[in-house]
């Protein structure tokens, strides 16, 4: 079994998941594509979109958390919001990525169990959300590069790929940096840790819940289509889902949720706020 699993989704827009984790998307003009963040950096990802275009390939990142930039040695172009740039320059910690495999190895070993009760009742896993088994030597080999020097994206600027155009959204709220990509022809949303199904990680100390309801606000007075997003089972939602997430927070902020205590997947104690489209983690001593 690949590490990854690939599949168009639009008009040359590719999923390129790594099933379980975290998923990277690739959106091709006439004239080059970008690299929607570069993944775990586990096993490389450049020659699976190498193989999927043939047009010259950078990456646009969402934020700078570790398991978005993990394959960013292997491009020679990055861009990112300026707030993010002392975060990839720095490179993940590897007590981080230990913090991650630990979680991993919890998700692996209850995945046997899921797959045999969604096989006789619920039918929800795909090849896009199976989650993948770590590599027998990953504790070893998993050591990202660093990051080529970044170009900046600030909010209103324009990707061009020839025929096809990228819109920077600074959405701050999962991290300072954190950006969506706007195709506006096509009614696409790239929203990185913006908008999930959930659980949202609006819980570290580098969120804010007041950004995050703000910029989810702004995602929901958008025109989209498809909202193309980075984790959990769901990787595509319809364009519906951003106002989803838009009233949730705005439900959490007015103190009208449901909140249940969960642990993130640094094994962190935090709040959970449930609602029918997503979840959203908060700091347990919030």
């Amino acid at each position: 079994m690949s590490w990854f699993h690939a599949r168009p989704v639009a008009r040359d827009v590719w999923l390129v998941a790594e099933p379980g984790h975290v998923n990277s998307w690739l959106v091709a003009g006439r004239d080059r594509a970008v690299l929607v963040d570069s993944g775990l950096g586990i096993a490389p990802i450049r020659p699976v979109v190498a193989a999927l275009t043939d047009r010259p390939i950078d990456v646009l990142h969402t934020h700078a958390h570790f398991d978005h930039v993990g394959g960013d040695a292997e491009f020679d172009r990055v861009a990112i919001h300026p707030a993010g740039v002392a975060e990839l320059r720095a490179g993940a910690d590897p007590a981080e990525r230990a913090r991650y495999l630990a979680y991993t190895r919890r998700m692996l070993a209850a995945a046997g169990r899921y797959r045999a009760l969604d096989h006789e009742f619920f039918h929800l896993l795909s090849a896009d959300s199976d989650p993948r088994p770590l590599p027998p030597d990953v504790d070893a080999t998993w050591a990202p590069g660093p990051a080529p020097e970044p170009d900046l994206l600030t909010d209103g600027d324009e990707i061009d790929l020839g025929g096809r155009t990228l819109r920077v959204l600074h959405t701050p709220g999962h991290t300072p940096d954190s950006v969506c990509f706007l195709d506006e022809h096509d009614g696409l949303l790239l929203a990185g840790d913006t908008v999930n199904t959930g659980p949202i990680y609006a819980q570290a100390p580098e969120s804010d819940l007041a950004a995050f309801a703000a910029s989810t606000a702004r995602l929901a007075e958008l025109d989209v289509r498809l909202v193309l997003m980075a984790h959990f089972g769901r990787g595509v939602a319809e364009g519906h889902h951003v106002r989803e997430v838009a009233d949730a927070f705005a439900r959490l902020r007015a103190g009208d949720a449901v909140v249940r205590p969960a642990r993130d997947c640094d094994d962190d104690p935090v709040r959970e706020a449930v609602f029918d489209a997503c979840s959203i983690y908060v700091p347990a001593d919030g």
